[in-house]
């Protein structure tokens, strides 16, 4: 199988003007496993040249031989370095005059007195030196504390700090090109946009046949793969993966939650707030421009975890006694149904992109909901009053004006500059309309969808 270096644009553009900058650089980079964090910081090495090094121990002693013996054997020496200490590994790094050094898993170290001792080395060596040492991690809570954190000793040190998220749909598809549109937004819904995951797919086979070979079989890559990343990050990750199920079965307020997962109500912000600040999987969302009122909602930010929660983690005993291909038929049965959500942030993307293309205006976008009112994204643009009001449907039927209908007449609940605003309706469907739009009425098959992003396909690059 081939291997492709998909998008990152941004990303490397940050990471390559830090090295062009002709100043020593402290760089953070950090984001959860799998989401190629690595992949994108070897691009860069190949280019640029330098050091690689990944923090293999928590234990100090250990950790530091094991950098000591990976940086000698990347780099020449007159000398056999004596390397007691962490100083006397920063100190390697000017010594030897390389340009570039990148430690990843740094989180690993936050514990052993080697974040304290690198801050006073680069104290020492920042105005004399133009060395560029880049930190990585995938403990997104832990990460964030070495970096940003008051109270971390390289508080105010980093000249750069870059979030590494996932792919979003417009890069994501182009892991199965072979693929209809159709199932390209399908098995975004299954496998989300972790670059990790979405290059073990194999184009050349349907769907569900990936579902049963990365995620069902025995010994599939993906079989365990939400387990490995809780036990990782958490002591007793049992209660945290009952709040994970709860929230991938729809329950999203707090108290749905806690009833749902047998947690009980006092406990369940913490479980919630852990799951969303250290380990970036839950996010935290509010109706748009209601941010204070405290009516949040809670949902998996990773689609193959809230898949892998849906469907394979409440049905795991139907795994072990050998029957995946019931599970795989439950699968089948509900996709289309479970797809939807996903095809509506797929929504929110294009309309960025028609953003970019001068259709419509905005500074704002999100959900909206009150009540039993629901619209599934609307956006405002302050300078002209508008309002746009999208409604998203994963269909297998063409729509007819009366969805127009419903969502004209939720758009009177909300309140933004009612009775003075200008409204467009804007409609996606999987399949098309049954009537055409206008100025106000913007109407987006997956057709159209489509088109727009082959029109800002982003870098496909073969690995060597």
């Amino acid at each position: 199988m081939s291997m492709y270096f998909i998008d990152r644009e941004e990303e490397l553009g940050v990471l390559e003007d830090a090295l062009r900058s002709g100043r020593p650089e402290l760089v953070v980079v950090y984001g959860r496993r799998r989401v190629g964090k690595t992949y994108m910081l070897m691009q860069l090495l190949r280019e640029a040249g330098g050091v690689y090094l990944v923090v293999n121990y928590t234990d100090p002693a250990l950790a530091l031989n094991d950098l000591a013996r990976q940086f000698t054997s990347q780099v020449e020496l007159p000398y056999k370095p004596l390397v007691r200490d962490f100083d006397d590994l920063y100190g390697l790094f000017e010594a030897s005059g390389v340009g570039v050094v990148v430690i990843d898993e740094f989180q690993r170290l936050h514990d052993t007195g080697a974040v304290a001792k690198l801050q006073a080395f680069w104290d020492r060596v920042k105005a004399r030196s133009k060395l560029k040492i880049v930190l990585s991690g995938s403990a997104v809570g832990m990460m964030e504390r070495i970096g940003l954190s008051h109270e971390s000793p390289l508080y105010g040190r980093a000249s750069r700090v870059l979030k590494v998220g996932q792919l979003g749909y417009r890069a994501a598809r182009l892991f199965v090109e072979d693929y209809s549109e159709e199932d390209k937004v399908r098995a975004y819904a299954v496998f989300g946009g972790t670059p990790g995951y979405l290059a073990l797919l194999d184009g050349n086979v349907a769907l569900q046949e990936n579902v049963r070979k990365l995620v069902l079989s025995p010994g599939a890559p993906l079989r365990e793969e939400p387990l490995t990343l809780l036990s990782m990050e958490l002591r007793e990750p049992s209660r945290y993966m009952g709040v994970l199920e709860a929230i991938a079965g729809g329950a999203t307020r707090l108290g749905e939650i806690a009833d749902r997962a047998g947690v009980g109500h006092s406990e369940v912000a913490k479980y919630v707030r852990v799951l969303e600040r250290d380990l970036d999987v839950v996010e935290r969302r509010y109706p748009l421009l209601e941010e204070k009122r405290g009516r949040a909602r809670y949902y998996l930010k990773d689609n193959f975890l809230n898949f892998w929660f849906r469907f394979v983690f409440p049905n795991y005993h139907l795994l072990e006694i050998g029957l995946q291909e019931k599970l795989l038929e439950n699968i089948n049965r509900s996709l289309d149904e479970y797809t939807s959500r996903a095809f509506e942030s797929i929504a929110i993307e294009h309309f960025a992109l028609l953003a970019r293309e001068g259709v419509v205006s905005f500074n704002k976008v999100g959900e909206w909901w009150r009540g039993d009112t629901e619209i599934d994204f609307v956006a405002v643009d302050e300078k002209t009053r508008t309002a746009y009001f999208a409604e998203v449907k994963w269909s297998s039927q063409p729509l007819d004006r009366r969805v127009l209908y419903e969502l004209s007449r939720k758009a009177e609940e909300f309140p933004w500059h009612k009775g003075t605003r200008r409204e467009v309706y804007v409609l996606y469907s999987r399949s098309g309309f049954k009537f055409t739009g206008d100025s106000d009425v913007l109407l987006y098959s997956l057709r159209d969808v489509e088109a727009l992003f082959e029109k800002y396909r982003p870098t496909k690059r073969r690995l060597h």
